[in-house]
């Protein structure tokens, strides 16, 4: 096969931003690996005075707004602060504080500590004790004290302290926070402030609500007198004190198109923001992570029965016989029909007659969250393959690769260049129809809403390498090392009409049929890691009681099973 004239016009349509290639494979390396599973120290002087903790909680205040507040009593801290703008609350609590809470003060997520909300009802803090009772147990003579204006908070989440106040609100949680620091014993004192919480549920959680701004700058004053007060001591110049400030959570608030990049950063109830402060710490900011490559243009939007049919060349070449193939496309989905992104069986891509188990051919599908291969022989032997997890509301890379071993045949899936599942299917027979290669739906099963787009056909086998290297590019570059080997490329952003044009070597165009065409503009990134992944990369309020431990030179136990991790500032 030779080289492809169409591909420098694919090139213009598809890849913008050609240059930024490298760096998305680099950071995808990034997103790749995982937080190793080890004891972490910080870079404290161990000579350095005893070590102290002040705690202090922010319910609802959400990261941006902090950040552009200029506050500047929290500002004065970051120049000696690990600290991120961009932490993470639990992604599923919502407007309840309960879970973040349990998190914040247990070390661990509500799969362990059982806090569902604020439903107490499951909570097992006898198997995930509290930070508090952890610190006591490790030295029964710590001076820990908790203030708080939360009875929720008071009665669920204070267990272990030495004192523990129900008050009256943030000032008098200031108040006594300043008494108890005159203890020239003290070890732990927590903070529980509720101020911009309650401004943000009556108002709104936005910098730009002034009820929500004055909240905020109550807040970091309270902060000042308080530092105050820890600056006062006889001794502070021979103490080692952590200072921790962070929220609990954000709040709902909308955010302009323009920054919802559909990962969970956009989303404002989870924005927190979190500072870890020491004299012993360099400065360390902790950015929200590189997301990828956005996939901008004007895109098909499949639903219904709309589907491309190729009506123009060979249809036979996408016939799955012997020989070995690699078929990849890019998928956004939609909310489906239970207004979640759950789907049962709708097809993506396929070349069969009809879109089910009886006939002879192929279908990539999606079901429940993920997608599947699905192909049946001559032979009447019938099987799938499963494919990955697809992320929600952003760009998903999906792989399909027939390999041939030692006269057998292989199928082996991937999602966004990660390899998934492989199972053997030589006994499947030949899958070869008369039927055209169909993009979009069918009418046996179920429908899906979705985009679909960058679907390629190759006939080789593309390399583990290969697959992870270029499945999360847009397009075909022309120094690919299999390029001589493309046999089909549909773009789909950018089409007009009911055409889908082929850009690689063949022009096997396709028909748009089925249902109303509709195209939205779409600008997403590409391969976006997942919610988990993403979470990893800054900090969580499951972190904190990691933090604190460590800091305090308390063994931290396996039996344990904290979920945290310790940021280091460098």
């Amino acid at each position: 096969m030779t080289a492809n004239p169409y591909i420098p016009k694919t090139l213009r349509l598809l890849l913008p931003t050609a240059l930024m290639l490298a760096g998305l494979w680099a950071c995808r390396e990034e997103f790749a690996r995982k937080i190793p599973e080890t004891e972490y120290t910080d870079s404290i002087d161990v000579a350095f005075g005893t070590p102290r903790v002040l705690y202090i909680i922010a319910d609802g205040a959400r990261g941006k707004s902090v950040q552009q507040a200029d506050l500047p009593v929290i500002n004065s801290l970051l120049p000696n602060s690990i600290y991120s703008w961009e932490s993470l609350s639990d992604e599923e609590t919502g407007s309840q504080n309960g879970t973040n809470w349990a998190d914040m003060l247990t070390g661990v997520q509500k799969a362990k500590h059982g806090i569902q909300g604020d439903n107490f009802a499951n909570a097992d803090l006898e198997d995930f004790p509290l930070l508090f009772e952890r610190i006591q147990a490790a030295n029964p003579e710590s001076d820990v004290r908790v203030y708080t204006p939360s009875p929720l908070f008071f009665e669920q989440l204070t267990a272990g302290a030495k004192e523990r106040e129900l008050l009256d609100g943030d000032a008098a949680v200031k108040d006594a926070a300043i008494s108890a620091l005159e203890v020239d014993t003290i070890t732990m004192v927590t903070l529980h402030f509720t101020g911009i919480d309650q401004a943000g549920s009556q108002y709104g959680y936005d910098l730009s609500v002034p009820q929500y701004r004055d909240a905020l700058v109550a807040f970091d004053g309270y902060v000042g007198k308080v530092l105050d007060a820890v600056k006062s001591r006889p001794n502070y110049s021979q103490e080692n004190w952590l200072v921790v400030i962070t929220s609990s959570k954000g709040g709902e608030y909308p955010i302009p198109d323009e920054e919802n990049d559909n990962t969970i950063f956009s989303n404002p109830e989870v924005n927190t923001f979190t500072i870890f402060h020491s004299l012993r710490y360099q400065t360390r900011v902790i950015s929200k992570p590189f997301l990828g490559i956005r996939f901008q243009g004007d895109f098909v939007r499949f639903r219904q029965q709309l589907r491309g049919e190729v009506t123009a060349g060979d249809n036979d070449i996408y016939n799955l016989d012997n020989e070995a193939f690699t078929i990849e496309l890019k998928v956004k989905k939609n909310p489906g029909p239970n207004n979640n992104y759950r789907y049962n069986y709708p097809a993506l891509l396929n070349k069969r007659e009809r879109w089910t188990w009886d006939f002879v051919g192929w279908t990539i599908f999606l079901e429940e969250d993920f997608w599947m291969f699905n192909a049946r022989g001559l032979g009447n032997n019938v099987g799938q393959t499963r494919g990955g997890t697809l992320a929600n509301a952003t760009w998903n890379s999906i792989a399909v690769v027939g390999v041939v071993r030692d006269n057998e045949r292989f199928v082996r899936t991937y999602t966004n260049g990660q390899f998934n599942n492989e199972v053997n299917i030589t006994n499947y027979g030949s899958i070869t129809n008369n039927f055209p290669l169909m993009l979009g739906g069918q009418a046996d099963n179920g429908q899906a809403d979705c985009y679909i787009s960058d679907v390629r056909f190759w006939k080789v086998a593309l390399p583990d390498d290969v697959i992870s290297q270029y499945s999360c590019e847009i397009g075909v570059p022309e120094d690919h090392p299999y390029y001589d080997f493309l046999a089909g490329l549909w773009p789909v952003v950018g089409s007009e009409g009911n055409k889908i044009d082929d850009m690689g070597p063949l022009g096997s165009h396709m028909t748009l049929g089925g249902a109303d065409i509709t195209r939205q503009y779409q600008s997403d990134f590409v391969c976006a890691p997942s919610s988990a992944d993403l979470g990893a990369l800054v900090p969580r309020n499951v972190d904190i009681p990691a933090q604190i431990i460590s800091w305090l030179k308390i063994p931290r136990l396996e039996s344990w099973q904290l979920d945290g991790r310790v940021w280091l500032d460098r």
